[in-house]
């Protein structure tokens, strides 16, 4: 069993409203942004904040109005850790009482250095980090909602590459950590559903792309997998080594 929560009492921002890109130079990263606000219905003189975030270490820049919309002359991500990958929240905030009024949010907006659009980013990010000693390790703490993210060591500048092209890395690195990305789904238990879960994104991808259609039974008693669930996992990853072709290209080199 799925749960879906319905929250009420501010607007929720569509994503496709905000466009941010995230550069890269000799002295670090910083960003740009165009959020389109337009037809909302909210108030002129709200203020527009963005907040870049990765792994609970936030930024706040100050965007002018809706009616007056300012892009900050500094946007430098000089205060987040080392990283590809950044996160940015948007909040249009009512500020003329004591107590500001949080009026809409635009919340975990994935955003690459490496240029792709904010409406085409992969189902499972891979993100250079520190690792230490690790090689590679599937991380879920590096946005609010949890989504998964598959980070290799920064390190190692040739990991990067194997990602993409080295066939028996990606057969080996792969179907482990979707396994662990379908675990996670089954223990969560619940989630929001709208478009924007991650969570619905991956279903979506078992239904369409893999044509498994079905998800087991949550335990919310003690959330420890069952049978039925561990079966369920395997499955959906057989699925997804059969539809890539994983074994074939693995034993192929």
């Amino acid at each position: 069993m799925i749960r879906r929560f319905n929250y009420t009492g501010r607007i929720k921002i569509p994503r496709n409203r905000v466009d941010i890109s995230l550069f890269k130079d000799n002295t670090g990263k910083y960003f740009k942004a165009k959020i389109n606000l337009e037809g909302l219905n909210l108030p002129s003189e709200a203020k527009i904040y963005v907040e870049p975030n990765y792994k609970g270490v936030y930024q706040r820049f100050y965007f002018g109005t809706i009616s007056n919309f300012k892009e900050p002359d500094n946007t430098r991500l000089d205060e987040l850790p080392e990283t590809e990958l950044a996160y940015f929240d948007v909040s249009v905030v009512d500020e003329q009482s004591k107590v500001g009024l949080l009026l809409g949010k635009a919340k975990g907006i994935p955003v690459s250095a490496d240029g792709k659009p904010n409406d085409r980013m992969p189902l499972l990010f891979v993100n250079p980090t520190d690792l230490k000693n690790q090689l590679w390790k599937l991380s879920f703490d590096s946005s609010d909602d949890g989504r998964p993210i598959l980070e290799i060591n920064k390190d190692i500048p040739e990991l990067n590459e194997m990602m993409k092209n080295d066939m028996k890395f990606i057969s080996l690195v792969y179907p482990a950590a979707f396994r662990g990305v379908l675990a996670r789904i089954v223990e969560e238990g619940e989630f929001d559903a709208g478009d924007d879960s991650w969570i619905t994104q991956w279903l979506k991808f078992l239904s369409l792309g893999l044509g498994i259609k079905s998800i087991p039974d949550i335990n919310d008693e003690n959330r420890i997998l069952t049978s039925e669930q561990e079966a369920w996992i395997d499955e959906c990853v057989n699925e997804y080594c059969k539809k890539f072709q994983l074994f074939e290209k693995f034993t192929s080199q």
